[in-house]
């Protein structure tokens, strides 16, 4: 009987121990089930399935109070090449390139150099950088990273360890002890837990609403918890233990996969930003006395002795924005005792500024670089990458190119520029630059001037504003006023913003080409992706090289083009194009056998038209509608045709769907055809068909000065006995006399 009384107590205290876990458990799937919560992988799939990239929603880890900051939108193969060599890039804003944009961080100036040292390798710079977050979301990171078979690892990380999420001082769950923390980043990815977390959320939310003036502050502003923090003082010490500790496990797992890892020391403004908070302490000199004091040593050319001023004023500053010497002090320990190659970024800096002090000649603000600063971290690991023999133990010094000539032909403009002064007039217009008490009004009170700092302006201001917008509109403006160059080079920041996107390229070469700027037209081609197998990019650059009568360059365009799998309609565009070639080359006999076969597919060929083959730019977006509009024209749906142009355009509007929707008015005897023809001419001046049907257009408004311009290109390319200008001579002639009786 006892025997039975046991067994039943047992049989319960099981059931009491284990029902919870199943309830969780079938919580837990049912939630998964209807997709509650958020995917919170690194990395996840991208639309071309060849493609892992970041995961944007990867931040929600670590931020749970406020909103999540993320990664760069990074991409990578899935399967690593064999000729690949793949670096990842771990740090915080500054790694991101805060103020600017994507295509001024360290990490994609230093691909693109890497890539024109070594052309016949894949190489991959994965950059992981995120705003305020500390050593915590690194080591996190580490386990995903190692999965995606690294070839080395660059750090740049510790200015956040106090205030970012995580930290030891930080709102975002800155006082749970160390342990809570690292449990929370490994329940996290459970929808339970996500769900627990928005019940709470939500909870705070209403016994701590969001006032009008928090609402103004900066992300730097509202992260922070405790912002005191004296040196050498309880909380301060936290931090480098927190700091030590987590690096030193990161640095642990990297070196037990074998990954290569460089890491940096940390750079911050010390001659031109005094201390946040200075205060007395009867252990120390106050921050302000030792930064005044610098100052007068510098006045009187003793350089050494004011750095050393600047440094302690820096260290003794209450406000940890910057990191002190004690940091870099880790930093430095750790790379010996874990035998990891080391980049001294900090003398870099100092040996590229006035009397060995770093100020506003390379930063920002208070930590980040100015676009000279981050040329110059690109260099500080290219250096590295260089002296330690990686990706290869000889690196051909020929095709290493200074870094001036990146910084000259960089794809940034003013308004990169522009918007990152904004970005910091906005950060300084709040604390800890101004009292803690101030409001920050600037969004509310700057008054923009000019076009370019409107522009800036909107994307600081309005979320819905992108800065693909912005680069488009400017560029838009540019080719309106007739300034291509620059039109060029908005393109080309976006592209170095998203170098995914082939398009970018190609309208930045287009602009440059049409500007006669040849030279950049072809470097921004064979910049783009997949160039040695894109049809438009290699018949871009024979178009570009026959233009410059440079015929070898051209028919090996040409001949790349053609070993391609291209359809009937591009291969005959290229022969067409290589008839010109060997005909204006002097190449006779295989000019005539090149003119042989075109005239199988097309008898109607004018062998004696000087006129340009017309190379038609679609958007990979677009190109569906357009396909679709092509096939219901042709079959006589004529307004399902223009249905599927229509849409085309609110995607992107395009010089070839407004040639199409003209010809389909035409053919209507739509007078709005107008309209579109001329926006397509600005592109197509060399379309027969659509400078024939302007020109018949203009004379039925009777607009006799833009119909004999049009004409007139028109008969460049026909030549002017051709019957279709003798028409148009006479309806202009015609019409003229009208007018005059």
């Amino acid at each position: 009987m006892l025997k039975i009384k046991v067994g039943k107590k047992i049989f319960f205290y099981s059931i009491l121990v284990i029902l919870p876990f199943l309830l969780i458990a079938i919580l837990e799937l049912t939630l998964r089930a209807f997709s509650f919560g958020d995917d919170l992988r690194l990395f996840i799939s991208a639309s071309d399935p060849q493609y892992l990239k970041c995961n944007q929603l990867v931040g929600k880890r670590f931020f749970s109070k406020f909103e999540q900051t993320t990664p760069l939108n990074d991409y990578f193969l899935k399967e690593k090449p064999s000729d690949g060599y793949r670096i990842f890039v771990l740090g915080e804003s500054t790694v991101q390139g805060f103020p600017y944009d994507a295509n001024l961080a360290f990490s994609r100036i230093l691909q693109r150099r890497l890539q024109d040292i070594f052309p016949e390798r894949t190489i991959e710079v994965i950059n992981l950088g995120m705003t305020a977050i500390t050593s915590y979301t690194l080591l996190d990171f580490a386990g995903e990273v190692l999965q995606q078979k690294p070839d080395i690892v660059l750090i740049y990380t510790g200015h956040n360890e106090y205030y970012g999420a995580l930290g030891v001082a930080s709102m975002e769950n800155g006082s749970i002890p160390g342990w809570v923390k690292k449990l929370h980043l490994s329940l996290v990815h459970f929808k339970t837990y996500q769900l627990l977390q928005r019940a709470l959320g939500e909870i705070y939310k209403l016994i701590y609403p969001v006032s009008e003036d928090e609402a103004k502050m900066t992300l730097m502003q509202q992260m922070v918890g405790k912002n005191i923090i004296p040196y050498n003082s309880e909380m301060y010490n936290e931090g480098l233990i927190q700091f030590r500790e987590n690096m030193s496990e990161l640095l642990a797992k990297l070196k037990a996969a074998k990954v290569p890892v460089i890491i940096s020391d940390l750079v911050s403004n010390e001659r031109d930003l005094a201390p946040f908070h200075s205060i007395n302490n009867k252990n120390f000199p106050s921050a302000d006395s030792l930064y005044y004091e610098a100052k007068k040593l510098e006045s009187a050319s003793l350089f050494t002795e004011a750095n050393e001023k600047y440094l302690k004023a820096k260290d003794l500053d209450a406000i940890r924005f910057r990191a002190s010497e004690d940091l870099n002090k880790i930093i430095t320990d750790l790379s010996s005792s874990f035998n990891i190659y080391y980049v001294p970024l900090k003398s870099l800096f100092e040996r590229h500024s006035p009397q060995g002090i770093i100020g506003n000649n390379l930063m920002t603000e208070h930590l980040h670089p100015n676009i000279d600063g981050y040329f110059l971290m690109a260099e500080g690991f290219l250096d590295a990458l260089k002296e330690h023999e990686m990706i290869e133990s000889n690196w051909d010094s020929i095709r290493i190119k200074p870094s001036s000539y990146y910084r000259y032909n960089w794809g940034f403009t003013e308004l990169d520029s522009a918007i990152a002064d904004l970005r910091i007039k906005h950060l300084k217009a709040g604390w800890p630059f101004q009292p803690e008490a101030a409001v920050n009004n600037f969004i509310f009170t700057y008054q923009p001037k000019g076009i370019i700092d409107s522009l800036a302006f909107m994307t600081i201001k309005y979320a819905d504003v992108s800065i693909k917008k912005t680069h488009k509109d400017l560029a838009a403006y540019y080719e309106s006023v007739g300034d291509l160059k620059r039109a060029s080079k908005e393109y080309l920041s976006l592209a170095y913003i998203y170098p995914m996107d082939a398009s970018n390229y190609y309208y930045a070469a287009d602009f440059a080409h049409k500007a006669d700027d040849y030279g950049n037209a072809v470097r921004i081609l064979r910049e783009s992706p997949n160039s040695d197998t894109s049809s438009y990019v290699q018949f871009t650059l024979a178009s570009i090289y026959f233009s410059q009568k440079k015929f070898k360059e051209a028919l090996l365009s040409i001949e790349i083009n053609q070993k391609n799998h291209l359809d009937n309609k591009n291969y005959l565009l290229g022969e067409k194009l290589k008839y010109k070639i060997e005909r204006d080359s002097g190449l006779t006999s295989e000019a005539e056998k090149t003119l042989a076969s075109i005239k199988k597919f097309d008898p109607n060929f004018d062998e004696n038209s000087d006129g340009k083959s017309l190379v038609v730019l679609i958007p990979a977006k677009v190109k569906p509608y357009i396909i679709k509009a092509e096939k219901l024209r042709k079959s006589g749906h004529l307004s399902e045709a223009l249905a599927a142009l229509t849409e085309a355009n609110k995607i992107r509007e395009t010089a070839y769907a407004n040639l199409l929707i003209g010809k389909i008015l035409i053919s209507q005897k739509n007078i709005t055809a107008l309209d579109y023809m001329e926006k397509a001419y600005k592109e197509y001046k060399d379309d027969p068909s659509l400078t024939y049907n302007l020109s018949l257009l203009y004379l039925m408004k009777g607009d006799f000065l833009k119909a004999e311009v049009v004409m007139n290109d028109f008969a460049r390319v026909k030549g002017k006995d051709n019957p279709q200008f003798k028409q148009l001579e006479n309806l202009y002639e015609e019409q003229l006399r009208r007018r005059k009786g």
